[in-house]
């Protein structure tokens, strides 16, 4: 890896200590964080798809969670939908990266012309989705197969993290937008309280998957630097922004095991493959971190610096 940032695209990279563990292999993985604008990347990523992204992470086709806690994710992707539309009035849609295409099925049901963009190498249950159009491309392809200024909005919802290479997708979002079109990224955010509390314990980290760990400068230097001028930076999903806190508190219980009661949350194989007795110390440790999980998400909310960031932005024209 280079020693200067590849967001900023300036700054030295120093290495952090310690490591971030994966929740779901227990593996380490180095970090290093960029002195100018405060981004982090993830070091030696060398998993295969499969491993990172398997049953343990997606639990199943049918869902990512126990029935109750599906039914409240999918409610939340409708309203979200909802909000997208009702502030952009976009008549078609891709969005990188679609996962089960919920926000894309609740955006058709509003009648908008809706398009995905998977990596080939995506699970089969993902890109055999029969209620949305689903564009596959090879994972070391930056190249996007639609003509210029085809879309009014283009999705990245917690995508951009997962990229290899987040500059070259950049590039081609803001040749495939349409003139007025609007650029919606939403991520998390390393700069925010949640994850400067202890970075390897944050929920939001979740090495090897994310590559990347934008801060809230260092997205708006990428964005700028790929011909975007910056609309709105408005806080991410609050349900999100809530569980990042309760989550991340926990963890601090249980540094070298993470994420227990999220795995509880999933059930399946995320929670087969969990130590019960993390998930009992969670649990119990629960009389702490729900009251100071509270507080923290009321003062991001206060002071604006959220654990996810939902930035706006349209084409200007102008590229570094």
């Amino acid at each position: 890896m280079s020693s200067t940032c590849p967001i900023c695209r300036g700054g030295s990279l120093l290495l952090l200590s310690p490591q971030a563990i994966d929740y779901i292999s227990n593996k380490s993985f180095f970090l290093k964080q960029c002195l100018r604008c405060g981004s982090v990347i993830t070091v030696g990523t060398t998993t295969s798809f499969d491993e990172s992204y398997g049953e343990a992470y997606y639990n199943s086709p049918k869902g990512k969670f126990s029935p109750i806690f599906e039914k409240i994710f999918r409610w939340n992707h409708k309203r979200n939908a909802k909000l997208l539309n009702d502030r952009l009035h976009p008549q078609s849609v891709l969005e990188i990266g679609c996962g089960r295409a919920y926000l894309l099925r609740e955006l058709k049901a509003l009648g908008v012309d809706v398009f995905a963009l998977e990596s080939s190498s995506a699970a089969e249950w993902i890109l055999d989705n029969d209620a949305v159009k689903i564009v596959r491309i090879p994972e070391e392809s930056n190249d996007w197969p639609f003509r210029p200024s085809s879309f009014q909005l283009v999705i990245y919802w917690h995508v951009l993290e997962h990229l290899s290479d987040p500059a070259a997708s950049l590039q081609q979002a803001e040749k495939v937008l349409d003139d007025d079109g609007i650029l919606c990224v939403s991520i998390p955010n390393v700069s925010s309280y949640q994850a400067r509390m202890k970075l390897t314990t944050w929920f939001h980290l979740d090495v090897p998957r994310h590559l990347f760990h934008f801060s809230k400068k260092g997205i708006i230097q990428l964005l700028e630097q790929k011909g975007f001028e910056i609309i709105n930076v408005r806080s991410g999903d609050f349900i999100q922004n809530l569980y990042g806190w309760f989550q991340s508190l926990a963890n601090l219980f249980t540094p070298q095991e993470l994420n227990g009661l999220y795995r509880l949350l999933q059930r399946g194989k995320p929670f087969q493959t969990a130590s019960k007795k993390i998930v009992a110390l969670q649990l119990i440790t629960a009389i702490f971190w729900v009251p100071l999980g509270i507080i923290g998400c009321l003062v991001e909310t206060v002071t604006g610096n959220h654990g996810t960031i939902t930035i706006y932005a349209k084409k200007t024209g102008k590229k570094e």
